[in-house]
């Protein structure tokens, strides 16, 4: 995977006229040369192997330019392009960031494209489930583009030690995760029990584990002063506490986490399903050595399991200008033969006629299996203005869920729940 080295690519049908965008007098369809899109993706790895080669057949009148703006910088990185007016017409962000983004104007409602859409190439606009849209939506359902990617946190585990502990699966509940992590940690060979993040990273693993215990957000604010809140806390400290994770986790980012596992050292993991990839290539899955299920619940646990899914969609901004060139854009990346091609190689994608392809379910074997728990996935919520901050704050907990095993989880859900509270702005 390439971090974002900026450099950028282009399709040129014919020459640019230095590089500028399309003007704004290009109302109706306008000439040849001053058709011009420009696209950030999130990661290398999202990008079509044919680099648009296909969308030029088609629109040879459209110059496409995109380049790699990493998902933990883009929000920065547009803003300030917006403001220097040197936007991309199409960026890749984070779905919980799709509603501040809108408020303060840096993307644009593509609702009435959407429609359009929907119009001109029914068969695409057919095959994408739910989550494209509501991925790519606001609290008031305003769409502003299409979330062609999605994924769930799941735990992963090694069955081949569990077979070996005489430990029966699947565990579901936080308890029979403790006790499985602990009894991996004792089995020797430098093993440990279960691989954790310790810093740098945003909560994208921790949230969605709250919420499967029962947790409960309110517009958008994680309820932690509560049982739930207290007992997650709690789950996390104890895995530290029993050396059921490794004494360097406070240090580790996610590489380290996922490396972990798929080294073969630790047994357990809660990891998203493009990981699987690189887990596949160094443990094969037909060999049925690893495994996945739902994350845990609470022991007793009367609240609603939620299996949440958050997405990276491909957002219109408030820049573009040529509202059918970046509906095209996004019609060509939404077709099945492309989304294959980054569903096989990384993150799975809403785009439903993939999920019964043969290439795509030789090269995940899988598939099958996973495909009970992310047909059905709840849409990760957030705040509809103060996200960030929110997850900010929910880091900061994180970190110190892990540093300070023996601190009183209380007492931790009381000062963070205040701490989210005037994020909030309550």
């Amino acid at each position: 995977m390439q971090n974002a080295s900026r450099l950028t690519r282009r399709l040129l049908g014919a020459t640019l006229l230095g590089g500028m965008v399309v003007s704004a007098l290009a109302a109706g369809p306008a000439m040849a040369q001053d058709r011009s899109l420009k696209v950030w993706f999130g990661r290398e790895n999202f990008i079509p192997e044919d680099q648009f080669a296909t969308f030029k057949e088609e629109y040879p009148d459209i110059d496409v330019e995109f380049e790699v703006i990493r998902l933990e910088d883009v929000n920065s990185q547009l803003i300030l392009a917006i403001r220097s007016g040197t936007a991309p017409d199409i960026v890749q962000i984070h779905a919980r960031d799709v509603a501040q983004l809108a408020q303060g104007g840096v993307v644009k409602d593509f609702s009435h494209m959407i429609k359009e859409w929907e119009t001109r190439f029914p068969e695409t606009y057919g095959q994408l489930a739910p989550l494209a849209w509501e991925g790519a939506a606001d609290f008031d359902g305003n769409i502003y583009g299409v979330a062609l990617y999605a994924q769930s946190i799941y735990l992963t585990y090694r069955t081949d030690w569990l077979d070996e502990l005489g430990i029966a699966y699947p565990l579901e509940t936080t308890d029979r995760v403790l006790a499985a992590a602990k009894a991996m940690s004792e089995m020797g060979d430098d093993r440990f029990g279960f691989s954790l993040l310790g810093c740098c990273n945003s909560p994208t693993w921790e949230l969605p584990q709250f919420l499967a215990m029962g947790g409960e957000m309110v517009d958008g604010v994680p309820q932690l002063d509560t049982e739930v809140g207290i007992a997650w806390i709690d789950f996390y400290q104890e895995l530290m506490r029993s050396g059921a994770a490794h004494p360097d986790t406070p240090s580790w980012d996610s590489g380290q986490m996922r490396a972990a596992f798929i080294g073969e050292r630790a047994g357990m993991m809660n990891e998203g399903e493009h990981i699987y990839v690189e887990v596949h290539k160094q443990v094969p899955y037909e060999e049925g050595k690893w495994a996945f299920e739902r994350l845990a619940t609470r022991p007793g646990q009367t609240e609603e399991h939620k299996q949440t899914g958050f997405a990276f969609p491909f957002i219109v901004t408030s820049a573009n200008e040529d509202e059918e060139a970046a509906m095209l854009a996004l019609e060509y990346l939404s077709r099945p033969e492309f989304a294959k091609q980054v569903a096989i190689r990384y993150q799975p994608t809403t785009n439903t006629a993939v999920s019964e392809d043969p290439e795509y379910l030789a090269a995940k074997p899988w598939a099958t299996d996973i495909s009970p728990l992310s047909s059905n996935l709840y849409n990760l919520p957030t705040h509809p203005t103060r996200a960030i901050q929110i997850y900010d704050v929910l880091q900061e907990l994180r970190d110190r869920m892990v540093a300070e095993p023996d601190a009183d989880a209380a007492a931790l859900a009381a000062e963070y729940q205040e701490k989210l509270n005037t994020a909030a702005g309550l």
